[in-house]
């Protein structure tokens, strides 16, 4: 009874393959995957994992991604694969890193060109946190701020023409009664189920004698 045969498999171009060879050579691992004659591709292999990349002619392009080295085998490369060969986190941003100080932050669809310079040279950074915007609303127009939570003073010192005599009533969410907010009370937008609404009440009228 033969003993069945071991086979290590790997992607090469997005594609799955196999090999026997428990050490193959470049030559090899391009030759099992169909890729031929081997000497007509330069091999590019992906950090970490068993996953290469197979390119037509010899030449070979460098760039680092926080200083370390990545090879790649065509004039341009794109920011995600950048990302994937380099196992930038989604988390972080990727950064062109220019000669006249203006760094660039590389999308994943954006091309870089690795053949008009030397090497490249690229690193990562934390993207920054979007604040979050809060929503609310003063008879019926929209209003936006960054802030958790606001007084009844900073709600009316941002409403055109507003006449101190007012009152500033803040719809209930369930079935409790609406609120009159006065200048100093605090009305909180985190956590809301929906925007807060407040309408504009003007002083009581009352008919002349």
């Amino acid at each position: 009874m033969s003993e069945a045969k071991t086979g290590f498999p790997y992607l090469i171009n997005g594609k799955h393959a196999q090999t026997n060879d428990q050490t193959p050579s470049s030559a090899k691992v391009l030759a099992d995957a169909g890729f031929e004659p081997a000497d007509d591709y330069v091999l590019d292999l992906s950090s970490g994992t068993a996953e290469f990349f197979a390119f037509e002619g010899g030449t070979v392009f460098e760039l680092t991604v926080n200083e370390h080295t990545v090879f790649w085998g065509a004039a341009t490369i794109s920011g995600r694969e950048v990302r994937h060969l380099a196992n930038v986190p989604p988390e972080d941003e990727l950064v062109w890193i220019r000669d006249n100080s203006t760094n660039v932050v590389v999308s994943e669809e954006e091309a870089l060109d690795l053949s008009t310079r030397g090497v490249e040279h690229l690193r990562t950074q934390k993207r920054p946190i979007e604040p979050h915007v809060y929503r609310y609303f003063v008879n019926g127009i929209e209003y936006s701020t960054e802030h958790e939570r606001l007084t009844g003073a900073q709600i009316t010192a941002r409403i055109p023409d507003w006449n101190p005599a007012n009152s500033l009533v803040l719809e209930s969410e369930g079935s409790a009664p609406d609120e009159v907010i006065h200048s100093t009370t605090v009305v909180e937008l985190k956590g809301r189920t929906s925007p807060a609404y407040f309408t504009i009440v003007p002083p009581a009228t009352f008919g002349r004698a």
